[in-house]
């Protein structure tokens, strides 16, 4: 099969998906338009997808809305429910405390779900592949237990955000993509050296930490290898979300660590383009040479399996060996002249003028007297510590820890403005005040007042908008 012949039938087949059971087939064979093979491959891709129910019988079927929710400060052994995190097929994700203090991810499988051998061995594997994997960038499993009549899975719980969240704002810079990204490869090398394939990687199973880390959670559908790892699923059987499945697993037939493979390169196409899989699910492989990471993305996206790149430890090596150009990336700090230098220039600068302005500011103070001098001074003192010690945390970060860039713009930012508007509102009140004893050290601190709002109001944006035209932080 082409890759233009397999986009056509995933495009089919996801169309198919929402329509209602009874009038698919019939679509189908509409859709197919007189191609036979077309057509004979959808059925059996529909056909896969409509006997994954049987394995599981009929609690599969169950609507996540309909699970019940344990209510906040219910105690499951020694574990107390903070709130509900997320729910689906397999149960609900809790917060939760256990009996040291420490945060928990606590997932239930319902007494009406645990029930179920296949459900409670389902579990069992999930639990069984996370804990194989000791790795900073994988959700750490600390225990699988039965408490009253509830199957839990007890997990590191991760702080932050979905990276589905993080793809709501836009396509990420290409730095701050090609960090997540490795993040994410060395979670899969580490679960496939431990012979674990993770067969559901997507947005929504990354978590994006406050300091720009990642963590791959979710091993719920994970097929672990080995002597001991007969499969949960039978012939046909259909487990994963269709937006990232590769071609191999879509059809129900085996999966290997180059399945995770294909998923990485949709949620790494999604992460520099900003088109979510889910809504175009026809994959172009035709991508414009100057996209980053171009070409580690259309080998990951090979029909042929054996065309990919073989695991997560080849994936480190490609970013390493690409070399695709960086738009807006690491090579750009050092040259003169570029938007970013001219970024990192301004916020340099800045801080040393903020830093120089404490002299006239103390003048100020000791012309104006009393405690309205020393409420000034402390003001203009708090703005200059905050605002140049923030704008220098920039510079270097910028310099030397560029991945990190898009987390200390958006965490400092506001931080920054604040400081800002302070400094120039203590600076101008001052001058006003030091004016009526025509000292001229007004005019020092009039005219840095006026120069500053004009800086951080019209030219940091300016530069900051040709530094990070495709970021979402407008700030800074």
């Amino acid at each position: 099969m082409t890759p233009e012949q397999w986009d056509r039938l995933k495009s089919i087949f996801h169309a198919a998906l929402q329509h209602p059971a009874g009038v698919r087939a019939a679509w189908v064979e509409q859709a197919c338009a007189g191609d036979a093979v077309l057509l004979r491959e959808a059925q059996a891709l529909l056909s896969a997808h409509d006997t994954a129910g049987d394995f599981l019988e009929q609690p599969a079927r169950l609507d996540p809305a309909d699970l019940d929710t344990l209510p906040e400060g219910t105690t499951l052994g020694s574990y107390r429910i903070v709130r509900e995190l997320g729910r689906g097929g397999m149960g609900v994700v809790y917060l939760a405390v256990d009996n040291l203090g420490r945060d928990v991810a606590l997932k239930t499988l319902p007494p009406v779900l645990a029930e179920n051998p296949h459900l409670r061995e389902r579990l069992r594997r999930e639990a069984l592949a996370a804990a194989k994997i000791d790795h900073p960038a994988v959700a750490t499993i600390h225990v699988l237990d039965e408490i009253s009549g509830h199957l839990v899975i007890v997990s590191e719980y991760a702080r932050g955000e979905t990276l589905r969240a993080v793809l709501g704002r836009g396509a990420l810079e290409q730095a701050r993509a090609k960090a997540i990204a490795l993040d994410i490869a060395a979670a899969l090398a580490a679960a496939h050296d431990a012979g674990v394939v993770h067969r559901d990687l997507k947005p929504e199973n990354v978590i994006v930490t406050p300091t720009g880390r990642v963590k791959v959670v979710d091993f719920g559908i994970a097929h672990v290898e080995g002597p001991e790892s007969a499969r949960l699923t039978v012939p046909g059987m259909l487990l994963g979300t269709p937006a990232y499945m590769a071609p191999e697993q879509l059809a129900g037939g085996d999966v290997t660590p180059r399945t995770d493979v294909y998923s990485f390169g949709i949620v790494l196409r999604e992460m520099v383009t900003g088109v979510s899989a889910s809504r175009d699910v026809s994959v172009r492989r035709d991508l414009p040479h100057n996209i980053p990471f171009a070409s580690v993305i259309a080998r990951c996206l090979k029909i042929d399996p054996e065309q990919r790149y073989a695991s997560g430890s080849d994936l480190i090596a490609a970013f390493t060996a690409d070399a695709t150009p960086l738009i807006r990336g690491e090579d750009e700090r050092t040259v003169a002249g570029s938007p970013r230098w001219w970024w990192e220039f301004h916020q340099a600068f800045i801080a040393v003028l903020y830093w120089l302005m404490i002299w006239p500011a103390w003048t100020g103070r000791q012309i104006i007297g009393g405690s309205l001098g020393r409420t000034l001074f402390f003001a203009t003192l708090v703005a200059v510590i905050v605002s140049a010690t923030l704008r220098l945390h920039l510079w270097f970060t910028s310099r030397f820890y560029l991945a990190e860039l898009h987390w200390a713009r958006r965490r400092g930012g506001r931080w920054i403005r604040l400081a800002d508007w302070l400094f120039v509102v203590s600076l101008a009140v001052t001058g006003v005040l030091v004016s009526e004893d025509r000292s001229p050290v007004a005019i020092v601190l009039l005219a840095v007042a006026v120069g500053a709002a004009i800086g951080f109001l019209v030219i940091e944006r300016a530069t900051a908008r040709a530094a990070f035209r495709n970021s979402t932080t407008v700030i800074v």
